[in-house]
């Protein structure tokens, strides 16, 4: 069961290695985005729990910041791979 696992993930990444060089770009700096984004709303989460315990409004800010974060990585991934395909179509 995990060897079969093991040659699906090779397999995943055989394809992901073959995506067009701009696709690459994308989704490289898609995820710096979201990494920094998640990075803030978390230390926003942290700041709430430590240092503001009254104003619930940064609680809601961070929150906000980590689930936009998250939506972005997902459209970015997405959009590499369709502009991926669209170019090897073309």
């Amino acid at each position: 069961m995990q060897l079969n696992n093991m040659k699906k993930i090779e397999r995943i990444a055989k394809q992901f290695n073959k995506i067009n060089r701009l696709s690459k770009i994308i989704i490289k700096y898609g995820f710096f985005t979201f990494f920094a984004l998640f990075l803030l709303g978390a230390l926003t989460i942290l700041m709430y729990q430590t240092v503001f315990y009254s104003n619930s409004y940064i609680y809601y800010l961070g929150t906000q910041i980590v689930k936009t974060s998250f939506t972005i990585l997902a459209e970015v991934i997405i959009g590499g791979l369709v502009i991926d395909f669209i170019a090897e179509k073309g």
